[in-house]
This record gives C-alpha cells, structure tokens and sequence, in this order.
C-alpha cells in the first residue's frame, strides 16, 4: 500500500510539471546567462565557427560591392581506412632472381642458419612490437547556404555573448568532471580586431548546456545550449526555410512571365461551400477567383532548393519562369527565377568510361532569389510540373478544373466506331485486293479445317468468288480454292501423303481463269 502511495505521489508531481512545460508561455526569450563574454556591435563580428572532428560549421560575413551579407558553411569529415597500395612491378623480377641465386649457392648452409636465426629474431621482434594502425584517408564534403531566422538570431546573440555561469581556472580534476582534459571542439568566435577561441566540454549534469574553457585565459564558463545546438545540427538547422527570403502573407500581387509572355494576377476573395471568406488568386480587374491560376502560384511555393551551387553562374542556364511578388502598396518584395541546364551524366564508383555508351545526362531545375543569391537546386519533379503548367497560365483555361478520375475527353463524344473494321486487330475490308479477298467467307469444306486441301502457293493471285461453286464437291474431294495459282505456276507440294480420294459422283466444275493483268 505504501508503495502503491509513493508511485501515486510521482506520478501527480510529473504530470504537474509535464503541463507547466506544455503550457509555458512561448514569447519567454532563453536565458543566455549575466556573466559578460564581450559586448561588440554586431557589424564588428566577422564570422562563428563551430569544429570538431566530423563537422565544421560556420556563418561568415560576406560582402557584394557595398553590401554585406551572412553566408552559411557546412563541411563534413569523413576518416575511413585507405585503400591497400598496389605492389610493385620490381617485387616480382627481385624476388625471382634471389629465389634462383639463392637456391644453386645457399640451399644448404643458407636455410638452415637463416631458419634459426630468422625464426628467433622475427618472433622476438613479432611480439614486442604491435601491428602498426592502418592508415586513414580523410574524405571532406562542403556545402554553402543562405541563411535563415535562426542563424541571423544566433548572430545578434554572439555580437553580446552571455555566460550562465563563471566558473574560474578548474583544476586538472575539474576538468576531467567537465570533460575538457580531452575535448576536441572548438567554438571560435572572429571580430574585426581578434578573435575569441573556446573548447567546448560536456554537458552540465541534469541539463544540456555545456562548459567551455577559454584557450588564452584558461577560465571555464557554462554557456547556454542554444549556443552551442544549433551550430552543432548545422546546416538543416540554419538554412533559410523560404528562398523568397520574405512573409509570404505580405503578397498581394503576382507576375508570371515565362515563354515571352506576362501576366499579372491578384488577391481576391473566394466564398467557400461553407461561406466562409477565403484568400485565393485571380483576375485583378474582374476579382474573379481562378482556381487554375491558386493551384500554379501555390504549387511554386514548393519550388524549395536541396543544394545550393556557388560556383555555377546564372547567364550558363536557361530561364525558365520568372514571379515578381508585390504586396498591397505595389512595393516590390522580390522576384523568383526558374532555370534549367542540362547536366553531364556522371560515372558510377568504380567503373570505366565506355566511348560507345557514355552515362546519360539529365535535366537539372535550379531557383535562383535575392536571397539565395546564388542558384540551388530544386525536385526536378515540382520543378517539370510547373514547366508543362506555364501554357496553361496563359491560355483561356476553364476555371473549373477537369475531374482527376471520369472520361478523359470530356463532354466531347467519342470518334465513331468502323463496322468494317476487324475486331482482331486487322484490316478492314476495302483497303485492298487482298483484304476483300480475305473478308469473302471460305466454302464449306475448303479452308484448313478441309481434309486433304491442298496448300495454296503464297503470292498467288487469288480467284473470282463464284469460280467454285460450293456444291460441287463431295466429302474427301479436293475443293477449288478462292486463292488459286495462274496458269503455268507449280503447286506446292504437300507436307503429307494425302488419303484416298473418294469417287465423285460428278466432277468439279473448271475454275474460271483469272482475267489477264494490263
């Protein structure tokens, strides 16, 4: 019952805590702590640099002419062993030539002196000294990026960074304990006039924020985590969301141009089944909702890039389409290219280039804003949809969009069918000699179901219908074929021997020769 009690009390206590933290206010800024680091103005800081030995992180500042802007960098390390050299080419002819001399002058007294005393000093050697480590290669990705609210945040935080808490010169022991004796990470924070290098330890006990010692002067400090953790995601975490680089929400008016032509369409209101007022794009002088126009301009919302190209220059590619977004006062909030190129094939690892069959290139999608500044990469997926779509943007679509599932020509009717047309797939009858003669129906008894029909010679012209008539034959005589051979030309020989005849009552009418060819 006690126990029961206990676990009861618990289990109160953290469900009030789980809803203070649910319900806590939001607008609450982190506490970054009251001990001064620095205090410089935020032109002064020239880059943040996070190191360690898989990931470096940095945001630097840039300039474009007289402008300045912050620029992310993320570069991964990869060690992995290296590749065994191959041997080489002499091993083999040295190896050949001592193995000969050595086995006609010192088979005898060589192997046996050298047995020993090579047994004796490699085993003693063998087992004191260790197997040297493999070596490693070392394998460096980078990617750039434009950044993003929370790394323009991180920025102003740094200008004046704050500790938690100041806690002096540690001792060797205390050092250990903040897991700084041995700490591989560096955060270094570059102004104008220096710099400011930290290592960065463990985290505090019961919390994430960590203890950082300062490399010149040796005191240790408790730095707030949102320092530290967003630097250490790294790119996923710093990038900018929205390559527009600005509050969609503002957009009033939009400009699509793409193909020589240019359209301009607005924010109107749309009443939905419910009647509920609702934002959507349409005609700025008619106010007419278009839902074809809605679907375009919110499907290029999607245009967002995966990798950013720096060193790929925008008059090498292809436009595609270009938005202007304006807001409410015609004030210009930016502009969002589409481009296009196409792209070499690349070989995969560890093959060789054939001349016959090189790798197939393919085309690549790529946004360039001015707040990307430089081309990124796109879904090629989004990106072709957008491009089949540009021509229905500037025709005289319906607004009523065509059911996804039902008869793919709408109210059109469908082509008539030919009721002469084969079933099966063939000609129809009238397109040719040859396809009458072969839409006529066989006599009875002379087809290939007819026993004992002679096979007719492929290529031979064929008969007059009436030329046989049907009755004229009895069963198991040969039947006159519609296809029969000219005058002169050998019949094929049959496959089998033929049975018997029977005796015919009345011979078969003569076929009636065909008329001659002009």
């Amino acid at each position: 019952m006690r126990g029961a009690l206990i676990h009861g009390v618990l289990l109160v206590v953290m469900l009030v805590y789980g809803y203070r933290t649910w319900t806590r206010d939001q607008t609450v800024k982190p506490d970054l702590g009251s001990v001064v680091l620095w205090e410089k103005a935020e032109s002064d800081l020239v880059a943040i640099e996070l190191k360690s030995d898989r990931q470096i992180t940095r945001l630097e500042r840039r300039t474009d002419g007289k402008d300045s802007y912050w620029w992310g960098i993320e570069t991964t390390i990869e060690k992995k062993p290296k590749p065994p050299e191959p041997p080489k080419p002499a091993a083999g002819s040295a190896a050949g030539s001592a193995a000969g001399s050595a086995a006609g002058s010192a088979a005898g007294s060589a192997a046996g002196s050298a047995a020993g005393s090579a047994a004796g000093s490699a085993a003693g050697s063998a087992a004191g000294s260790a197997a040297p480590a493999p070596a490693e290669e070392e394998i460096r990705k980078v990617h750039e990026f434009p950044i993003g609210e929370v790394a323009e945040k991180l920025i102003k935080d740094f200008a004046s960074a704050r500790a938690l808490r100041d806690l002096g010169t540690p001792s060797d022991e205390q050092k250990k304990d903040y897991k700084l004796a041995d700490a591989k990470t560096t955060l270094t924070v570059t102004f104008k006039d220096g710099s400011r290098s930290f290592l960065v330890g463990g985290s505090v006990y019961g919390g994430s924020d960590r203890y950082i010692a300062d490399q010149k002067t040796n005191r240790a400090y408790v730095l707030s985590r949102d320092l530290i953790s967003n630097l250490e995601v790294g790119e996923s975490s710093l990038h900018i969301v929205d390559p527009r680089g600005f509050d969609s929400a503002k957009i009033e008016a939009v400009t699509i141009e793409g193909g020589g032509k240019s359209k301009t369409f607005a924010r109107v209101q749309q009443t939905d089944t419910d009647g509920v007022q609702r934002k959507s794009w349409g005609d700025p002088d008619t106010k007419k909702a278009d839902a074809t126009i809605a679907n375009f301009i919110d499907n290029t919302n999607n245009l967002r890039p995966t990798e950013y190209v720096p060193g790929l220059k925008i008059a090498d590619l292809t436009p595609v389409l270009r938005l202007t977004y304006k807001d409410a006062a015609g004030q210009l909030l930016g502009t969002l290219g589409l481009y296009k190129r196409e792209k070499p094939g690349e070989l995969p690892a560890g093959t060789e280039l054939d001349p016959a069959n090189p790798p197939q290139g393919e085309v690549e999608y790529l946004i360039v804003t001015e707040k990307t500044r430089i081309p990124g990469i796109v879904r090629r997926d989004t990106a072709q949809r957008t491009e089949q779509d540009i021509a229905t943007v500037f025709s005289d679509h319906p607004t009523t969009a065509v059911e996804p599932k039902g008869n793919p020509f709408g109210n059109t009717p469908l082509p008539p069918t030919n009721p002469h047309a084969n079933p099966h797939g063939g000609a129809s009858a009238g397109s040719g000699s040859a396809a009458g003669s072969a839409a006529t129906p066989p006599a009875p008894g002379a087809g290939s179901a007819a026993p004992g029909a002679p096979a007719a010679k492929p290529g031979a012209p064929a008969a007059k219908p009436d030329a046989a008539k049907p009755d004229a034959a009895k069963p198991g005589t040969p039947a006159a074929k519609p296809d029969a051979a000219k005058p002169g030309t050998p019949a094929a020989k049959p496959d089998a021997a033929k049975p018997p005849a029977a005796p015919s009552a009345e011979p078969p009418k003569p076929a009636a020769p065909p008329p001659a060819s002009h």
